[in-house]
């Protein structure tokens, strides 16, 4: 998949309103069930590997799968993922250089334009949650998900960005790092509570992914 990935799409040729660091950006391995983080990180070292020599693109290890256990977050801030490269808040085309700010885990130093860099790691579960905020004012909704953020003094395992989302609407988009602690209605109500010092108002959340025990489920029916 990886490899058509490739194959099929030229970074150079495309802009949008989601941060990315390469055509296949982000691939995590989560435990599920009775898999160990261990298992995981080793399917996501082995996996880097291959990615690295066989498709040469620099790929960088996060989390158990890292030796000192770097962050996604700390990688792609020092990469520039959140800082957009083009104006209206655009990611436009590939790598701006060549040359990587660091040293990747796996594959050469230097990164192709037209395919960037891939990030692989294993990690605990995620939730992905995301709000609606009713206003193309970004620079506000930023204030909104830095307060929200753990980063930014907010609640703790959660991290927030501003995501320009369709016409008069920006997203809170949300990394729930511990999901059995925090869940999506927490980060709800904090949402609402800020947005309405900034006076704007907001939409009902959603997850952007599969809950654990549904993907669990999925799997099973298909093994039958």
């Amino acid at each position: 998949m990886v490899k058509a990935a490739f194959e099929a799409i030229d970074l150079e040729l495309h802009c949008g309103s989601h941060p990315r660091l390469g055509v296949v950006d982000h691939i995590c391995f989560h435990p599920l069930a009775c898999t160990s983080l261990d298992q995981i990180a080793g399917i996501a070292k082995s996996l880097a590997a291959d990615v690295g020599s066989s498709l040469q693109v620099p790929t960088f290890l996060y989390g158990a799968a890292h030796e000192g256990g770097r962050t996604l977050d700390s990688i792609r801030r020092e990469l520039g993922y959140f800082k957009p490269n083009s104006g209206g808040n655009q990611w436009v085309g590939g790598p701006k250089s060549e040359s990587l700010q660091l040293m990747p885990d796996e594959g050469p130093t230097q990164a192709a334009q037209s395919k960037g860099v891939v990030v692989i790691g294993a990690t605990r579960w995620v939730d992905n949650y995301n709000v609606p905020v009713f206003s193309p004012d970004i620079t506000a909704v930023r204030r909104i998900a830095k307060r929200v953020s753990g980063r930014g003094g907010g609640i703790p395992s959660v991290q927030a960005m501003a995501l320009a989302h369709g016409e008069g609407v920006t997203e809170v988009a949300c990394n729930l790092l511990e999901p059995s602690g925090v869940g999506g209605d927490q980060v709800q109500l904090e949402v609402e509570r800020l947005a309405g010092e900034e006076g704007l108002t907001v939409g009902k959340g959603y997850y952007t992914d599969f809950s654990q025990d549904k993907i669990i489920d999925s799997y099973l029916t298909q093994c039958k």
